[in-house]
C-alpha cells in the first residue's frame, strides 16, 4: 500500500514521524512491507519543517510516480492564509477524489478544505483552529470535540497525538485489532 506523506515548508515533523512510526512498526511486526512510505514534496530535495530541521523528500509531486492509497497532510504553524501552498492544493484536487484514503493531522485539514475535498463532509482539527476552519470553509462540517474522525474515506486528527491514533485506525482497518494492540504496546501508546 502506497502512503504519501505530504511535506511542505513549515510542516510539523511530529505529525509525519508519528504516523510513520506506526506504519513502520506494522511492517516490522508483519515481516513485510505492507505500507510503502513516501515523503512527497513540491519538488525534489530538502523541505524545512517548523522546527528548522530539513527532511529530504523521496519523490516530488512533479515526478508523478503513481497514485497513493493513503495521502496524509500534516499541519503547520503557517497554515492560515487562503493562498498558501497553491501547488499542493492543486495536486490534492487532482488526486484527492481517486485516493483510497485522505488524512489530515491538525490544521492540515485547511489544505483538504481548500482543495474542496471536505465539502459537505466532517473534519476535525486542532481545537485552536476549529472555529476558523468552520468560518473560512462553511461547506465543511467541523467537529470540535473529537481527537480523531472518519467520514467515508476522509480521516482527520486534532493534533500530534491524535495523528498517531489516526494511523493506528488505518492499520486497524487493514490488519485488525491484534496487530494494532501490539503496535500500541511497542510504541507505548495506551
Amino acid at each position: 500500500m502506497r502512503v504519501g506523506m505530504m511535506l511542505y515548508a513549515g510542516f510539523r515533523l511530529l505529525e509525519v514521524s508519528g504516523p510513520m512510526a506506526v506504519f513502520g512498526e506494522a511492517n516490522r511486526l508483519c515481516g513485510q512491507t505492507l505500507y510503502e512510505q513516501h515523503l512527497v514534496g513540491l519538488s525534489p530535495g530538502p523541505v524545512v519543517c517548523s522546527n528548522g530541521a530539513a527532511v529530504v523528500t523521496t519523490e516530488a509531486l512533479t515526478q508523478g510516480h503513481g497514485s497513493f492509497d493513503v495521502v496524509l497532510i500534516p499541519g503547520s504553524p503557517s497554515v492560515g492564509a487562503g493562498q498558501e501552498h497553491p501547488e499542493l492544493v492543486t495536486w490534492l484536487k487532482q488526486i484527492g477524489r481517486d485516493a483510497r484514503r485522505l488524512a489530515s493531522v491538525s490544521n492540515g485539514a485547511f489544505l483538504l478544505a481548500r482543495a474542496g475535498l471536505a465539502d459537505h463532509r466532517w473534519l476535525t482539527t486542532h481545537p485552536d483552529d476549529a472555529r476558523r476552519l468552520a468560518s473560512e470553509y462553511p461547506l465543511v462540517h467541523v467537529m470540535t470535540d473529537l481527537s480523531c474522525l472518519k467520514d467515508g474515506n476522509l480521516y482527520s486528527a486534532g493534533g500530534v497525538r491524535a495523528g498517531i491514533r489516526l494511523a493506528l485506525t488505518l492499520v486497524q482497518e487493514d490488519l485488525g485489532d491484534n496487530i494494532v494492540g501490539r503496535i500500541a504496546e511497542t510504541l507505548l501508546i495506551q
